[in-house]
């Protein structure tokens, strides 16, 4: 493999969100990102409704400035890009959805959530208006595709990409989110596998772990083109 694998789904930031609490434990965390076969990694904190967008992309790239500039410094090879976990949410009192959305780098691409409460087949429609090419965040947990995997095939027959939590495997959101994550896995209705993490103990802890385990759901082929060569068709390797 020439390059190693892309994390488009992570919360590595300092002071923005509920990820990493420093900027040593976002260095730590990509030390184990690394350790895992890592190289790139999108930094996509919530973007909620309602937010000063524009104070959270300054803030946002301010720490992905200083962290990109002491991995430097310390001789660390290893990308980084900045986007956003946008929040969609059909409920709320705004039409202009896809103006406060912010997107994985340069690409033109979002990584969205929904509520996860409901039926998520609700929003379907209202984000598919927008015309954003999107990515859907963690699909294995909301309710409605727990109850109902066979939904994710709504999702993709819209034009949605599919994302999967890589500690969704080894139950680190619950035994019922592990076997739709499964599920999906097995019925090949995944396109992208990414982290979410959030600290540096939730990637040494459980997310090293879970990467250990993909490789005995999946051969490394297909693991190759879902941390590797699906990311970098969609995203590009075009640095912010």
């Amino acid at each position: 493999m020439s390059r190693g694998y892309i994390d488009i789904h992570s919360h590595i930031l300092s002071d923005i969100d509920d990820g990493a609490s420093s900027a040593q434990e976002s260095l730590e965390m990509i030390d184990a990102l690394i350790s895992m076969g890592f190289s790139t990694s999108y930094a996509t904190p919530h973007n909620m409704p309602g937010r000063d967008q524009s104070n959270l992309h300054l803030k946002a790239q301010t720490r992905l400035n200083e962290l990109s500039k002491c991995l430097q410094d310390k001789g660390i090879n290893y990308e980084l890009f900045l986007g956003a976990e946008n929040y969609f949410d059909i409920s709320e009192d705004n039409e202009s959805y896809g103006d406060y959305f912010i997107p994985l780098g340069k690409s033109g691409v979002y990584l969205v959530e929904f509520p996860f409460a409901g039926d998520i087949t609700n929003h379907i429609t209202k984000l598919h208006e927008t015309g954003l090419k999107c990515i859907i965040a963690h699909a294995e947990r909301y309710m409605s595709i727990i109850y109902e995997p066979e939904k994710v095939s709504v999702l993709k027959d819209a034009g949605f990409i599919i994302q999967m939590n890589l500690g969704s495997l080894i139950g680190l959101y619950g035994l019922e989110v592990m076997k739709t994550a499964r599920y999906l896995l097995e019925e090949d209705m995944i396109d992208i596998i990414a982290t979410d993490t959030h600290n540096s103990i939730h990637i040494k802890e459980l997310l090293m772990k879970a990467f250990k385990r993909l490789s005995t759901f999946i051969p490394e082929e297909e693991q190759i083109r879902l941390l590797l060569e699906t990311p970098s068709k969609l995203l590009g390797n075009i640095k912010i």
